[in-house]
């Protein structure tokens, strides 16, 4: 059960990973602070 929770922090983690890469090329507009973070 343990195993099925890590993976799926990762399964998480690299969707929200993709989501901000895509978002970035995109253009900033998910916040006012998104466009000088990285």
């Amino acid at each position: 059960m343990l195993e099925t929770i890590f993976i799926g922090l990762i399964f998480v983690w690299a969707v929200y990973f993709i989501y901000k890469s895509l978002f970035k090329s995109g253009g900033c507009g998910c916040g006012k602070n998104s466009c000088s973070k990285k």
